[in-house]
Protein backbone atom coordinates (compact mmCIF):
# COMPACT_ATOMS: atom_id res chain seq x y z
CA UNK A 1 0.00 0.00 0.00
CA UNK A 2 1.19 3.57 -0.51
CA UNK A 3 1.87 6.19 1.79
CA UNK A 4 -0.92 8.18 -0.31
CA UNK A 5 -3.45 5.41 -0.19
CA UNK A 6 -2.83 4.79 3.16
CA UNK A 7 -3.10 8.30 4.51
CA UNK A 8 -6.46 8.67 2.05
CA UNK A 9 -7.39 6.13 3.94
CA UNK A 10 -6.89 7.98 7.38
CA UNK A 11 -9.01 10.66 6.59
CA UNK A 12 -11.47 8.57 5.68
CA UNK A 13 -11.69 6.76 8.73
CA UNK A 14 -11.70 10.16 10.70
CA UNK A 15 -14.53 11.55 8.98
CA UNK A 16 -16.84 7.97 9.02
CA UNK A 17 -15.14 6.44 11.79
CA UNK A 18 -17.09 7.83 14.77
CA UNK A 19 -20.24 8.26 12.81
CA UNK A 20 -19.99 4.53 12.24
CA UNK A 21 -19.14 3.57 15.89
CA UNK A 22 -22.15 6.51 17.72
CA UNK A 23 -24.49 5.41 14.82
CA UNK A 24 -24.09 1.92 13.83
CA UNK A 25 -23.19 0.34 17.04
CA UNK A 26 -23.91 2.67 19.84
CA UNK A 27 -27.62 3.81 18.83
CA UNK A 28 -28.68 0.28 17.75
CA UNK A 29 -27.88 -1.10 20.94
CA UNK A 30 -24.92 -3.19 19.85
CA UNK A 31 -22.19 -2.03 22.35
CA UNK A 32 -22.90 0.01 25.43
CA UNK A 33 -21.78 3.59 26.20
CA UNK A 34 -18.34 3.35 27.05
CA UNK A 35 -17.76 0.35 24.51
CA UNK A 36 -18.84 2.76 21.71
CA UNK A 37 -16.76 6.08 23.02
CA UNK A 38 -14.00 3.88 22.85
CA UNK A 39 -14.29 2.98 19.05
CA UNK A 40 -15.10 6.69 18.54
CA UNK A 41 -11.85 7.49 20.31
CA UNK A 42 -10.10 4.73 18.44
CA UNK A 43 -11.53 6.26 15.14
CA UNK A 44 -10.78 9.71 16.29
CA UNK A 45 -7.22 8.66 16.67
CA UNK A 46 -6.85 8.94 12.40
CA UNK A 47 -7.59 12.27 12.71
CA UNK A 48 -3.91 13.55 13.53
CA UNK A 49 -2.60 10.97 11.63
CA UNK A 50 -3.97 12.05 8.43
CA UNK A 51 -2.99 15.51 8.90
CA UNK A 52 0.40 14.78 10.17
CA UNK A 53 0.86 12.73 7.06
CA UNK A 54 0.29 15.13 4.83
CA UNK A 55 2.69 17.70 6.41
CA UNK A 56 5.62 15.30 4.80
CA UNK A 57 4.22 16.17 1.67
CA UNK A 58 4.22 19.64 1.34
CA UNK A 59 6.12 21.78 4.52
CA UNK A 60 4.15 24.89 5.92
CA UNK A 61 4.03 26.09 9.40
CA UNK A 62 0.40 26.62 9.53
CA UNK A 63 -0.33 22.33 8.80
CA UNK A 64 2.49 22.14 11.78
CA UNK A 65 0.71 24.96 14.25
CA UNK A 66 -2.52 23.49 13.18
CA UNK A 67 -1.01 19.88 13.87
CA UNK A 68 -0.53 20.30 17.14
CA UNK A 69 -3.38 22.52 18.09
CA UNK A 70 -5.39 19.48 16.83
CA UNK A 71 -3.67 17.05 19.04
CA UNK A 72 -4.18 19.42 22.11
CA UNK A 73 -7.56 19.64 21.40
CA UNK A 74 -8.20 16.25 20.72
CA UNK A 75 -7.26 14.65 24.34
CA UNK A 76 -9.42 16.79 25.67
CA UNK A 77 -12.13 15.96 23.99
CA UNK A 78 -11.43 12.23 24.79
CA UNK A 79 -10.81 12.81 28.01
CA UNK A 80 -14.54 14.56 28.30
CA UNK A 81 -16.16 11.76 26.08
CA UNK A 82 -14.32 9.06 28.31
CA UNK A 83 -15.30 10.61 31.77
CA UNK A 84 -19.03 11.10 30.17
CA UNK A 85 -19.01 7.41 29.28
CA UNK A 86 -18.34 6.54 32.79
CA UNK A 87 -21.65 6.74 33.94
CA UNK A 88 -20.60 7.64 37.61
CA UNK A 89 -22.87 9.88 38.24
CA UNK A 90 -24.47 13.19 37.74
CA UNK A 91 -20.87 14.45 38.69
CA UNK A 92 -19.08 12.98 35.99
CA UNK A 93 -21.30 13.83 33.45
CA UNK A 94 -21.21 17.55 34.95
CA UNK A 95 -17.30 17.20 34.52
CA UNK A 96 -17.12 15.97 31.19
CA UNK A 97 -19.58 18.18 29.58
CA UNK A 98 -17.56 21.16 31.37
CA UNK A 99 -14.29 20.17 29.38
CA UNK A 100 -16.00 18.73 26.33
CA UNK A 101 -16.74 21.30 24.16
CA UNK A 102 -13.23 23.47 24.65
CA UNK A 103 -11.81 20.42 24.04
CA UNK A 104 -13.73 19.94 20.78
CA UNK A 105 -13.41 23.94 19.70
CA UNK A 106 -9.40 23.58 19.71
CA UNK A 107 -9.82 20.69 17.89
CA UNK A 108 -11.62 22.55 14.91
CA UNK A 109 -9.42 25.43 15.22
CA UNK A 110 -6.55 22.90 14.91
CA UNK A 111 -8.12 22.02 11.47
CA UNK A 112 -9.10 25.63 10.45
CA UNK A 113 -5.26 26.64 10.73
CA UNK A 114 -4.04 23.32 9.31
CA UNK A 115 -7.00 24.23 6.14
CA UNK A 116 -5.28 27.90 5.96
CA UNK A 117 -1.93 25.65 5.42
CA UNK A 118 -3.60 23.56 2.91
CA UNK A 119 -4.53 27.15 1.10
CA UNK A 120 -1.02 28.01 0.84
CA UNK A 121 0.25 25.13 -0.76
CA UNK A 122 -1.26 23.08 -3.96
CA UNK A 123 -1.64 19.83 -1.91
CA UNK A 124 -5.57 19.92 -2.34
CA UNK A 125 -7.94 22.17 -4.63
CA UNK A 126 -8.29 25.44 -3.33
CA UNK A 127 -11.78 24.99 -3.01
CA UNK A 128 -11.68 21.84 -0.47
CA UNK A 129 -9.07 23.64 1.23
CA UNK A 130 -11.49 26.51 1.70
CA UNK A 131 -14.33 24.75 2.57
CA UNK A 132 -12.46 22.55 4.99
CA UNK A 133 -11.18 25.85 6.50
CA UNK A 134 -14.98 27.20 6.39
CA UNK A 135 -16.33 24.34 8.13
CA UNK A 136 -14.10 24.38 10.49
CA UNK A 137 -13.91 27.43 11.64
CA UNK A 138 -17.58 26.89 11.62
CA UNK A 139 -17.70 24.24 14.13
CA UNK A 140 -14.98 26.17 16.38
CA UNK A 141 -16.59 29.37 16.22
CA UNK A 142 -20.07 27.74 17.00
CA UNK A 143 -18.35 25.61 19.92
CA UNK A 144 -16.25 28.04 21.30
CA UNK A 145 -18.96 31.00 21.33
CA UNK A 146 -21.64 29.62 22.99
CA UNK A 147 -21.57 28.56 26.87
CA UNK A 148 -22.81 24.79 28.12
CA UNK A 149 -25.96 25.36 29.00
CA UNK A 150 -26.78 27.40 25.33
CA UNK A 151 -25.22 24.39 23.53
CA UNK A 152 -27.42 22.14 25.45
CA UNK A 153 -30.10 24.18 24.32
CA UNK A 154 -29.52 24.35 21.08
CA UNK A 155 -26.73 22.38 20.33
CA UNK A 156 -28.81 19.56 19.07
CA UNK A 157 -29.91 21.21 16.01
CA UNK A 158 -26.86 22.69 14.91
CA UNK A 159 -23.86 20.44 16.57
CA UNK A 160 -24.75 16.94 14.07
CA UNK A 161 -25.11 18.95 10.58
CA UNK A 162 -22.30 20.39 11.20
CA UNK A 163 -20.31 18.16 12.26
CA UNK A 164 -21.27 15.39 9.23
CA UNK A 165 -20.40 18.38 7.12
CA UNK A 166 -16.52 17.81 8.48
CA UNK A 167 -16.95 14.91 8.31
CA UNK A 168 -17.69 14.96 4.21
CA UNK A 169 -14.84 17.20 3.90
CA UNK A 170 -12.50 14.89 5.49
CA UNK A 171 -13.62 11.75 3.09
CA UNK A 172 -13.07 14.06 0.04
CA UNK A 173 -9.66 14.98 1.43
CA UNK A 174 -9.12 11.46 1.53
CA UNK A 175 -10.45 10.65 -1.38
CA UNK A 176 -8.10 12.98 -3.05
CA UNK A 177 -5.07 12.06 -1.37
CA UNK A 178 -5.74 8.90 -3.01
CA UNK A 179 -5.68 10.08 -6.33
CA UNK A 180 -3.26 12.82 -5.73
CA UNK A 181 -0.43 12.67 -8.46
CA UNK A 182 3.27 11.84 -7.12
Amino acid sequence: MTDKMANGILFIIAGIGSIVAYIALGETGLLDKGHTEKFAAYALLTFPLAFMMTRNVVRNTYIDAGLIIIVVGLSIGLVSDAINSAELGAESKSIGEAIAWTGWSIMYLGVFITAIGYLRTKLFPNWLSGLLALTSFAMFAFLAVLNGEQLEKHGGNIVPPLWMINSLVLVILGIFTMRRSE
